[in-house]
């Protein structure tokens, strides 16, 4: 909780807390909630039996991985969620294509240097590896500033914007996850198309013959 607007807290063992105010005041604090400690499997189970209890209100039991998952479902903190993961993908596949399209006017425009290349006995695919390391450094490089930027605008826009069904602010603060697995499979998305348009572009070039005399002539 955020100490600046409640006041903090304070953790003390009731027994001494009691034993103390009883000795040099003559009071005693009696507790008004009860945290228990279970496993991650029997959380259920055991909100379910004390709901049962007939002195107990059952909507006083409190269960976090419910009020996590209320929150999670709540349209006010969903929307956003939603929002945020259709704006990454879309930019995932905006990225993909200007990579491409860069790749593929890169080598168009280094035909000729390719052609004298192929005629001096150059391999194909030795060329197509050449320019897929190319392209993978340039990738990375754009990858690596996308997420270190894309991280710091979630962590800083994500809480801003996330609100309880009653349009005020979460308690606890929302906490922004970005899942390793799909981050690492949507870059390793985009930085596959650019380097499979390299590899096939570069394999399928024409004749190095045919692209100078096409050169020659321009």
């Amino acid at each position: 909780m955020d100490a600046a607007h409640d006041g903090g807290a304070l953790l003390l063992d009731l027994r001494a807390a009691n034993r103390f105010l009883q000795t040099r005041y003559g009071v005693g604090v009696a507790p008004t909630e009860w945290w228990l400690d279970t496993d991650a499997h029997r959380a259920g189970d055991v909100a379910a039996a004390l709901r049962a209890l007939p002195d107990v209100d059952a909507g006083q039991v409190l269960v976090r991985d419910e009020i996590a998952e209320q929150l999670r479902d709540d349209p006010f903190g969903a929307g956003p969620n939603a929002a945020f993961t259709a704006a990454a993908v879309v930019a995932a596949l905006l990225a993909a294509l200007g990579f491409a399209v860069n790749a593929a006017g890169a080598l168009r425009e280094r035909d000729a240097e390719f052609a004298v290349l192929r005629a001096l006995g150059a391999p194909r695919r030795q060329l197509a590896r050449m320019l897929a390391a190319e392209q993978g450094v340039l990738v990375a490089v754009a990858l690596a500033a996308g997420v270190a930027l894309g991280s710091v605008l979630a962590r800083a826009v994500i809480p801003l914007i996330v609100l309880t069904g009653q349009a005020a602010k979460p308690v606890p603060e929302v906490l922004v996850d970005l899942p390793l697995a799909p981050v690492a499979l949507l870059l390793a998305g985009v930085a596959a198309g650019p380097l499979l348009v390299t590899a096939v572009l570069t394999v399928r070039r024409a004749d190095p013959a045919v692209s100078l005399r096409d050169r020659g002539g321009e």
